[in-house]
């Protein structure tokens, strides 16, 4: 059947990375390294090991067995019989019986059967478009946490870096109070930066142990070990054509679940109007009888069986042919809203990306403006040619930039992902 074939390559993505990554995590330990990963392994991992998405694969192959189930009624079928016994009275002797058939029947024309068919092939269907709805929503999860790990990491750094930088600052302040070339207040304040930075610096690092755990869990772990993301913020390429979305719309696994469910209607709908066809069926039966075993009087029987429905409370007032018209309609109705919001949704995710991209490629120039201008200032200031307050500023505008920029790059991967989930972009890909 080429239709379980193509669900089925799904499980072909049930691989032994798991196992791999436990490995891979007890060597790292032995080490007492973090364990790195790519975005690519942690996919995989997700794939093969998070509850959520190995229920949606577990769906299917219910529903599959229930979709080949659906043939029986439609089948032949052949029973044996045998039976024995042994009868007398006052008047006669005793005397044995034995009997033994097979008998063979099969459904002709029984339209019911055949809707009740084509209904799991539906149901088997959903079931389908339910996983990639369910991998779709798990990688932008599953990416969204990658993306939060790398933030991290980067943060550390950032705010180690700020803390070198405002540590220098305090030192230099000090300094010049010492010689009393600047007021007590000054110094008191650059400190108090300095020990801010480091109260950030543990923040962040705690922040940090978070995104890990936050990844793990979507990869289906639920015990924290220390992982690394192998990667690095950048700003993301996307290309979307307006013209292209209508298109793309009619392949978005809720879209397709929204599709099969309206067909599932309209095959109700029809079961409801089959109640007022006939129905015939066929058997066939082979009889032995006599006296002992192995008996050798032999008959035969041929026949045809004609079911016509004449009276049915529920065919005459159609109540449930009308009831299921008008949630065929309905269904119809949501099917048709669920693709315009979707359309909606994919313009405004895709201007939100480029908006987010632009915002995070435009500040690369204004750090490296303010770092340049930092920089400048540590000269000027120390050379006497500027105040405190405006090195203070400049300070203040470069670690802004700085942690702007982390905040932008991760706003516009996180953007990106979460349009491609509109898209129903799944972890199969990866």
């Amino acid at each position: 059947m080429p239709l379980l074939h193509k669900h089925m390559t799904i499980y072909k993505k049930l691989l032994s990375f798991p196992v791999v990554l436990l490995l891979a995590a007890g060597a790292a330990a032995a080490a007492d390294l973090p364990l790195e990963l790519s975005w690519q392994d942690c996919a995989r991992a997700a794939l093969n090991n998070n509850p959520g998405l190995k229920a949606k694969k577990l769906a299917i192959e219910q529903s599959r067995y229930s979709y080949l189930a659906s043939y029986n009624g439609a089948l032949p079928s052949v029973s044996l019989s045998h039976s024995i016994g042994r009868s007398g009275s006052d008047s006669s002797s005793p005397s044995n019986s034995v009997s033994a058939g097979v008998t063979a029947s099969e459904t002709l024309f029984d339209l019911k059967v055949l809707s009740s068919i084509r209904s799991s092939k539906i149901t088997y269907d959903q079931a389908y478009a339910g996983y990639r709805t369910e991998s779709a929503s798990l990688r932008q999860a599953l990416y969204s946490s990658f993306v939060g790990l790398v933030y991290a990491q980067e943060n550390v750094a950032v705010q180690n870096k700020v803390l070198v930088t405002r540590q220098h600052n305090s030192d230099l302040i000090k300094l010049k109070y010492d010689s009393g070339r600047e007021s007590r207040g000054n110094m008191l304040y650059t400190a108090a930066l300095a020990e801010q930075s480091k109260a950030n610096v543990r923040q962040a690092e705690r922040s940090l142990n978070s995104a890990r755990q936050d990844l793990l869990n979507n990869m289906g772990f639920s015990e924290f070990r220390p992982i690394v993301a192998k990667a690095a913020l950048a700003a993301p390429e996307y290309s979307l054509a307006a013209g292209d979305i209508k298109k793309l719309i009619e392949n978005i696994p809720q879209v397709v679940l929204q599709v099969k469910s309206v067909e599932s209607l309209k095959e109700r709908l029809l079961s409801a109007k089959f109640d007022l066809y006939p129905t015939l069926s066929a058997s066939q039966s082979m009889r032995w009888s006599g006296s002992s075993e192995f008996p050798g009087n032999r008959g035969w029987s041929l026949g045809l069986s004609l079911g016509l429905p004449l009276f049915n409370y529920s065919n005459i007032t159609s109540y449930n042919t009308k009831a299921a018209n008008w949630a065929l309609k309905s269904g119809e109705e949501s099917l048709r809203d669920l693709k315009n919001t979707l359309e909606g949704n994919i313009l405004t995710g895709y201007n939100s990306f480029l908006n987010a991209k632009d915002k995070a490629l435009a500040n690369v120039n204004i750090l490296g403006a303010n770092e340049e201008r930092y920089k400048e200032s540590q000269i000027q200031y120390q050379a006497g040619q500027m105040n405190f307050i405006d090195l203070e500023t400049i300070e203040e505008g470069m670690v802004t930039a700085q942690l702007n920029q982390l905040a932008f790059l991760r706003d516009a991967n996180t953007s990106k992902i979460s349009l491609e989930n509109y898209l129903g972009v799944g972890l199969e890909g990866e």
